[in-house]
């Protein structure tokens, strides 16, 4: 603690200063991971939603963002770094781990590898069932498809098409455009090849899985095998959504993220699957 030798304003402000940290330590943690391809800007409307009430952290992942030019992307090292900050931050507080798409497969990977470590998890299109046939047909193609992801125009049908708002256009550019292609063939890779731990039955927390009404098959069965593999799971179906909720709809997904961690119903037009 800093030694109170300072004017009477100087000691008020570090005692506001001390008073803020103090708080910040009692709120609950909210941990939100991105997608592949993208980065931490697309929680910004979740930030703002939950900022009041939680200590928010949105990293970027292993090659993302601001990461990019590190090592390729490895969900196994993104999942230990996870992990880590958990335990150098939480201090006992409720741990609140929230992922999309390659995110999500990582916060199942957490959540698998450290049954106790966190205590409500929201699990959104994660793919859980391996493709590695897919992966196969898709190798090659991955060189040829590479310098399209440095181009505007493919850029922008890549946008429209997953829905994301055009003030934040500029982030997903530059996320697109530092990609490495080394950090796009593993992601794939590990993403293609992604399979449910055994362990993830064992973890303490609440579960919500959500899946697109209009994403592939695969993706709904892999939310109801996910809801189907935990005592604690509740699976839902978004309608006339694709694999684009938290952009699409980010009202509806701040809203049912609130209920869920209050423990309160969630928003009726959600479908539980069956």
């Amino acid at each position: 603690m800093e030694k109170a030798v300072c004017s009477k304003s100087g000691c008020f402000f570090l005692y506001i200063r001390m008073v803020e940290e103090l708080s910040m330590m009692d709120k609950p943690i909210m941990i939100f991971l991105h997608g592949g391809g993208v980065s931490s800007w697309m929680w910004q409307e979740q930030i703002e939603a939950f900022k009041e009430g939680y200590d928010c952290y949105t990293p970027d992942l292993i090659g993302h963002g601001t990461r990019a030019n590190e090592q390729s992307f490895s969900m196994r090292e993104s999942a230990r770094e996870i992990i880590s900050w958990i335990e150098e931050h939480a201090h006992g507080r409720t741990v609140i781990l929230v992922g999309f798409s390659l995110g999500a497969q990582i916060a199942v990977d957490v959540l698998s590898r450290e049954p106790d470590i966190v205590d409500i998890a929201v699990i959104n299109s994660a793919l859980v069932m391996p493709l590695p046939w897919l992966y196969l047909m898709v190798k090659p193609i991955l060189p040829l498809t590479y310098p399209l992801l440095k181009k505007d125009w493919f850029i922008q049908l890549q946008a429209e098409k997953m829905g994301i708002p055009t003030h934040v256009l500029e982030h997903y550019a530059a996320d697109s455009k530092h990609l490495q292609k080394g950090t796009l063939h593993t992601m794939f890779q590990e993403n293609l090849h992604y399979k449910l731990p055994d362990t993830f039955q064992q973890a303490k927390a609440r579960i919500l899985v959500t899946v697109g009404e209009k994403e592939r098959g695969i993706m709904k069965r892999s939310a109801k095998k996910i809801t189907n593999a935990h005592p604690k799971a509740a699976g839902f179906i978004v309608p006339d959504i694709g694999h684009t909720f938290t952009f699409e709809r980010k009202d509806l997904f701040t809203e049912m993220i609130k209920c869920f961690v209050e423990a309160r119903e969630l928003p009726a037009e959600l479908k539980e699957i069956r």
